[in-house]
């Protein structure tokens, strides 16, 4: 798989995003700290949903197989709900994901600057995946890709996805 597409992923999203925004989100020392990790990304990001939030873990899961974005199977599903402000902007980088399939949910209003680019093996865009709120988004972890045009001072306003790493088990 290349890359997949849904558009309204979360039925009735209107319903579960204010209780959404209520995370706790961590900087990424205090993050580091709590998941006994060293990654590094720009913004602020939840502990992991397998641990802190199963029922919006399960929830994500059982949305990906209906909505048929991976086959059913053996996978290790990793999910962080991940806020990038204005001021993360100069902080973003072209990477790769360790993982088999990335997927992000976009759960910030629309902004048509904003989204995610992905990339060839020489760096040059591919594809340009707008922030559309509630659009899901899967491509392989082979693929470079950066996100883009944060924006927003708080959780309310600002640039808010669900990142999502799989892989086989």
């Amino acid at each position: 798989m290349i890359i997949k597409q849904v558009e309204n992923f979360f039925p009735r999203l209107e319903l579960i995003l204010p209780e959404i925004k209520k995370i706790k989100l961590y900087n990424q020392k205090e993050f580091n700290k709590f998941e006994e990790t060293s990654d590094n990304w720009p913004g602020f990001r939840s502990l992991e949903f397998r641990r802190t939030n199963v029922f919006l873990y399960e929830l994500i899961n059982n949305l990906m197989f209906t909505k048929k974005m991976i086959d059913k199977g053996s996978y290790d599903i990793t999910a962080f709900l991940h806020l990038r402000l204005e001021e993360h902007n100069t902080q973003d980088w072209i990477h790769k994901d360790p993982a088999l399939f990335t997927a992000l949910i976009y759960l910030s209003d629309t902004n048509l600057n904003s989204g995610t680019y992905i990339y060839d093996e020489n760096n040059n865009v591919i594809n340009d995946i707008k922030c559309v709120q509630n659009r899901f988004v899967i491509f392989s972890g082979d693929y470079n890709h950066k996100g883009y045009g944060h924006h927003g001072n708080n959780v309310q306003d600002g640039r808010l996805t669900f990142n999502i790493f799989i892989d086989n088990v």
